[in-house]
């Protein structure tokens, strides 16, 4: 969190989505309510341990694991709704929190942690990109190296297109900046939500291509 919205909390403090409670958008209390999610495949929700992707569909994803910290619905979905379009920035350090289970267990000291890039118009119509916020909250806390290395080259925005028009959408729509950082190397993307996969998938077939190793996943919350 940084200077000017410590200062907004504490003059306009927050009021908890779950219950009112002053002082965050989301409580330590109603942080607890959040739903598990099952371990299972991110594209068929066939269980798998781990939140391995499953041999059927890793026929054709680049990623190992992907994990999410809760479901797109409720008092979660409306916390992503105001970092996106209410400028609720703060809310980035719990979301973070809500993940970092997620990457235990699967990160070394090698680990690039990396975001998956939001489409440059929003991220200037929000003064921020909530990806690179949550990313560089995970890199922070692992102690891992923050990669900034995907660039965005369309503007298309992924809202309520089918996955098939997200997948169109995304063709060759990333390239990577510092190609030499990420050659043989396990990388975690990062990103806020994930409803159809095409944006993840996308991105790590780009660092695939640009010679990754292995490619893994977290979001806080799937649809």
């Amino acid at each position: 969190m940084n200077m000017l919205d410590r200062l907004i909390g504490v003059v306009a403090p927050h009021e908890c989505l779950g219950c009112g409670a002053e002082g965050g958008l989301i409580c330590p209390g109603c942080v607890l309510l959040f739903p598990d999610l099952p371990e299972r495949c991110y594209r068929c929700h066939q269980a798998s341990g781990g939140s391995l992707t499953c041999s059927s569909c890793r026929q054709t994803s680049g990623l190992r694991h992907v994990r999410a910290a809760t479901d797109y619905e409720g008092i979660a979905r409306d916390l992503i709704w105001k970092v996106k379009f209410a400028g609720a920035r703060s809310a980035v350090d719990q979301m973070a929190q809500c993940m970092q289970p997620l990457l235990a267990g699967l990160v070394t000291p090698d680990t690039l942690i990396v975001p998956a890039p939001t489409a440059t118009s929003r991220a200037r119509q929000r003064g921020y990109d909530q990806a690179k916020l949550l990313a560089r909250q995970l890199a922070y806390r692992f102690g891992l190296p923050y990669v900034d290395c995907l660039a965005r080259h369309g503007q298309s925005h992924q809202v309520g297109a089918s996955r098939e028009q997200r997948l169109c959408q995304l063709q060759q729509a990333y390239r990577v900046a510092k190609r030499r950082s990420v050659q043989n190397a396990h990388i975690f993307l990062i990103d806020d939500v994930l409803t159809t996969g095409a944006t993840l998938e996308a991105a790590a077939h780009t660092l695939k291509m640009a010679g990754a190793r292995y490619l893994d996943a977290a979001v806080f919350a799937q649809a």
